[in-house]
């Protein structure tokens, strides 16, 4: 789904949710976009919806593997007369993706305060886009440093999980130079999540780290409709619109992964790619690979990369 910059105001549901609609950590990091009353706005309401929709009794498939608030695709069939007044196929609300063979797509209504938002279930797969092992199907995200008290490591490359997800803790990987870096040839399977976070660590020598790295600002909160960009493993640029989320990044722990989902996507072999901010530079998240979008297209999943940051006790350069 492509998100039109020219309408994304316009369907941000006007004012902000109440207080008590949106968690307490959400409306902290909402402070950090008080410069970007749009993404602001969208942030609080995108918190306020993930909040209510999963404590209401809006039935959703047993099997659901993936829920997210901002931007959503609405289906091709008639829609309730309380969302009438979206256009070109695009409302702001709830999506779920289920397994297949779980359903029909559906749109339901989730009621906050005086509006009314579409909550879409949609069925299907993420398709991951980085097979081990890395590097043939997978790209680098980033340069590292560990901030830990007790490092088990110190400089790596960071990585999507799924690439590396066979390899016993240890392993060595051979690693293929880019358009920007020569070096380094090889890497040691450092640390990754077991859980949800989709992310890992490629160890390094000291010695490989390059010279004119920057460290970077992570963006907390992402919100919809921020503009975004990454280049793929061949170096051609995607540049779009973050969709929806999934971040509450005061969390920590990896009960949760959290996601970003945004207009733009590669293809098999580019997971891993480094996602940043168009207009800051910060950081992000880790592309994945893609999630069907609800209408018979896709867009691309990332690793939000706050949740990243805190959880490794790393910080970022580029």
């Amino acid at each position: 789904m492509f998100l039109d910059p020219e309408i994304v105001g316009k369907l941000i549901p006007h004012g902000e949710p109440s207080p008590e609609l949106v968690p307490e950590p959400a409306r902290r990091l909402a402070s950090a976009l008080v410069d970007r009353p749009n993404q602001r706005r969208s942030y609080l309401w995108a918190s306020a919806l993930l909040n209510a929709g999963f404590q209401s009794a809006i039935p959703v498939p047993s099997r659901f593997v993936h829920a997210s608030a901002g931007f959503v695709s609405l289906p091709n069939f008639p829609l309730p007369p309380v969302l009438q007044h979206f256009s070109a196929g695009i409302g702001f609300g709830v999506y779920i993706l289920a397994e297949r063979g779980e359903g029909q797509p559906a749109v339901q209504i989730l009621s906050l305060g005086d509006q009314s938002f579409p909550v879409v279930t949609s069925f299907g797969e993420v398709a991951l886009h980085g097979c081990p092992p890395h590097p043939v199907n997978a790209a680098s995200t980033c340069w590292v440093r560990n901030l830990a008290a007790s490092p088990s490591w110190t400089h790596g490359i960071l990585t999507c999980r799924h690439a590396v997800r066979t390899l016993p803790m240890g392993t060595s990987v051979s690693l293929s130079s880019s358009v920007d870096h020569a070096l380094p040839g090889s890497s040691t399977l450092a640390d990754r999540d077991g859980c949800t976070i989709d992310a890992a660590v490629l160890e390094i020598d000291p010695s490989d780290w390059p010279s004119g790295l920057t460290r970077l600002s992570v963006a907390r909160p992402s919100a919809p409709g921020q503009f975004v960009q990454f280049r793929d493993r061949s170096g051609t640029a995607h540049a779009g619109s973050i969709l929806r989320v999934f971040n509450y990044n005061t969390y920590i722990g990896n009960l949760f992964g959290q996601r970003v989902i945004a207009d733009c996507h590669a293809v098999a072999g580019d997971s891993g790619s480094f996602l940043s901010d168009t207009t800051t530079g910060d950081a992000v998240g880790i592309y994945m690979g893609t999630i069907p979008d609800g209408a018979g297209g896709y867009d691309g999943i990332f690793q939000d990369l706050a949740q990243v940051e805190s959880f490794f006790e790393l910080e970022v350069h580029y």
